[in-house]
């Protein structure tokens, strides 16, 4: 690249002038001082064959021409010094450009025409500089702007003010846009006369995109903070509001050109000490989240309010001011009120109710065991009448006479059955239980070695799958549920048939199933509804001995220790009786 000065360091006229002066100089010099130096030096004899102005002519020659060479020669070698200097400093200066690839340094004629060309306007602009060179600036503008005359008018506006810069779109050369920052600075000789003009550019497509993003992200936040029902308060360090969004003039009724540069209006005397223990944390770098507090309204109505904040901070990380955001929960307080008197009346309640549950199960306690007892005192005097009878006045009583008599004794044993099912169903029903790691087939063998003296066992086949696992259970309960199903399973059994039973569990869903399955009369599909029912006596179950409270103790057993119970069943296909109970961690 070219500088815009050309010439010597010390200029030509300058050096002229010198020369003129110092010929004059000495010139007078030996016009004033000549005459007598001459009388003095040169004898009568000599000054008869050299007229002595001649001599004087001479001498001022000889001494102008040495005076003259001097000078020329010190002016030649310090201009050569100045031109050497000069384009080592050209040099530099163009190896420095050439080297720059951030930035497109070029230079232009006056018609706008370029002229010179670096690696940087190549990178970022896609021109070789053979191809650029020569062309007018004007390939860099869009069309819309060439059109418009804009180039030339960039040009114009260089000239007039020395410089010119914008940041602007600017074309490469396959026609593709970049954000750039253009500076054009007009070039001048050593006379002021314009050369042309130096363009340099930078691509700032990034930094404009990042800039676009935030100023994006600017206006989604602002967006944001209008939209919010939270009420959202900037303050400065001094705690004077900076914004103050919509929701908060709704919720505490002051409008934003009314307090903005103002301390806040909605602290009331009795909250100030907290608002600046609070304020003066934040600025310290703390962060404060979920407070309860009471702020107030312009009316002069008290709210209140969840709050959460912490310090802003500027891009250097230095703290500028507070972000407050408020939640009003009046109605939420109210709520907690309400569930909070509910809760206590309920209680109160339920208390109540409780002891009149515990007096009514005292009194149904005590009026099972009057009861038992004063209904089995007559039952079994009717028991030992109708033995008597039958032993004693055996040869008198017909045989429907003593038909009667076992019909007594029958039926006085069920009702006696009948007294220790409800017995053992109120039993069940009240007090509190305790369940503890329960083994299921130390169960099942307890209960198959009690019933071993049973009749109705003798001929049964029962066969265990083991192993069954352990669960949460009460004991004595677990076992009347299990006693109770064992016996109905060989209980419910066609004429003729020998009774099976198979005991078997799986885990299920985290819990223990254990299945007793028979081989009996089943259960119709008509009749399943009604099974657990206390004192349900089905029709293909009338002939068989049984009170109807067995199933639901057995039931009302199992869900008091949190299990469920259940049957698959249809008529003649036997039935299939299920207990679900927690199961031991580790187990099965």
């Amino acid at each position: 690249m070219s500088s815009p000065h050309n010439g010597f360091a010390r200029p030509p006229r300058i050096a002229a002038i010198k020369i003129a002066l110092i010929y004059a100089i000495v010139g007078s010099a030996w016009i004033f001082f000549s005459d007598e130096l001459v009388d003095r030096r040169i004898s009568d004899e000599f000054a008869d064959h050299f007229h002595v102005q001649t001599v004087k002519g001479c001498f001022f020659i000889l001494m102008t021409a040495v005076m003259i060479y001097l000078l020329v020669r010190r002016t030649l070698t310090a201009a050569r010094v100045s031109e050497r200097a000069r384009r080592e400093s050209e040099a530099g200066t163009k190896l420095l450009v050439e080297r720059v690839r951030d930035y497109a340094i070029f230079t232009l004629d006056e018609k706008g025409n370029i002229k010179t060309w670096n690696r940087g306007a190549q990178q970022i602009t896609d021109w070789r500089e053979e191809d650029v060179l020569g062309q007018n600036h004007q390939v860099f503008y869009p069309a819309p702007e060439q059109e418009a005359g804009k180039p030339k008018q960039d040009l114009e506006a260089a000239r007039s003010e020395g410089w010119f810069e914008e940041e602007a779109i600017r074309i490469r050369q396959d026609g593709t846009e970049f954000w750039a920052h253009s500076q054009l600075t007009a070039l001048r000789d050593e006379a002021g006369a314009p050369t042309g003009f130096l363009s340099v550019i930078r691509d700032v497509t990034e930094s404009r995109r990042a800039q676009d993003a935030l100023q994006q992200m600017n206006y989604t936040l602002a967006a944001v903070i209008d939209a919010s029902p939270l009420a959202i308060v900037t303050l400065d360090v001094q705690a004077n509001v900076r914004s103050w969004n919509p929701a908060a003039e709704q919720m505490f009724g002051w409008k934003t050109q009314e307090v903005l540069g103002q301390p806040m209006p909605i602290i009331p005397e009795s909250e100030r000490e907290a608002f600046e223990k609070t304020n003066k944390a934040l600025l310290a770098g703390e962060r404060i989240e979920s407070i309860e507090l009471l702020r107030q309204h312009k009316d002069g109505a008290m709210l209140e309010l969840s709050m959460w904040t912490a310090p802003l901070r500027d891009a250097g990380g230095g703290i500028i001011g507070t972000v407050r955001l408020f939640a009003d929960i009046s109605e939420r307080k109210y709520a907690e009120e309400q569930i909070r008197q509910l809760n206590e009346t309920l209680e109160r309640r339920v208390i109540e109710r409780t002891a009149q549950l515990e007096e009514v199960n005292e009194e149904l306690q005590a009026f099972s065991y009057t009861v038992s007892h004063d209904l089995r005192s007559p039952l079994r005097s009717l028991q030992q009448l109708a033995r008597a009878l039958l032993e004693s006045q055996s040869e008198r009583l017909d045989d429907q006479g003593k038909s009667d008599a076992v019909r007594v004794i029958g039926a006085s044993a069920r009702m006696e059955r009948l007294i220790d099912d409800l017995l053992e169903f109120s039993r069940v029903s009240r007090g509190q239980i305790r369940v503890e790691p329960i083994s299921l087939v130390l169960v099942i063998h307890e209960l198959l070695g009690r019933l071993e003296r049973d009749p109705s066992f003798h001929d049964a086949q029962v066969v265990v799958q083991e192993p069954l696992g352990w669960v949460m259970a009460h004991r004595v309960i677990l076992q009347q549920v299990i006693l109770n199903l064992l016996v109905n399973a060989v209980t419910f059994v066609a004429p003729g048939v020998r009774p099976a039973v198979r005991i078997r569990s799986e885990a299920y869903n985290g819990n223990i199933r254990l299945w007793i399955e028979d081989n009996g009369i089943g259960i119709s599909q008509e009749d399943q509804d009604r099974i657990f029912h206390a004192f349900e006596r089905l029709p293909a179950a009338e002939k068989y001995p049984g009170s109807g409270v067995g199933l639901t103790v057995a039931r009302h057993g199992i869900e008091r220790m949190g299990g469920h119970v259940g049957f698959v069943s249809g008529t003649g296909t036997g039935t299939y009786f299920w207990i679900e109970l927690p199961k031991v961690e580790g187990s099965l």
